[in-house]
């Protein structure tokens, strides 16, 4: 019988030749995924800093408090710098 003609049929992957326009669009795009894999991780990561320097403030400030002075905001971001260089 014939071959299937269709979508399904033939489906094998060509090997691409190393020095062709294809492998080097294969090459860019890959290039491309993985910078933007590492920009989206540094990223998640510079904000996970963020976000945690902020929960130990909001966990630090007094309730009582309505305001703070610049000497307290002084004094509490002291603390923060020394908790953060202990690590």
């Amino acid at each position: 019988p014939k071959a299937l003609k269709g979508k399904g049929a033939g489906r094998e992957k060509k090997v691409v030749h190393p020095y062709s326009r294809k492998a080097a669009q294969i090459t860019r795009e890959s290039h491309k995924q993985e910078k933007k894999e590492k920009l989206k991780n540094e990223k998640a990561l510079r904000l996970n800093l963020i976000g945690e320097k902020l929960q130990w403030f909001q966990s630090h400030l007094d309730p009582q408090k309505v305001k703070y002075s610049k000497k307290d905001a002084c004094n509490l971001i002291e603390r923060d710098s020394r908790h953060y260089n202990s690590k």
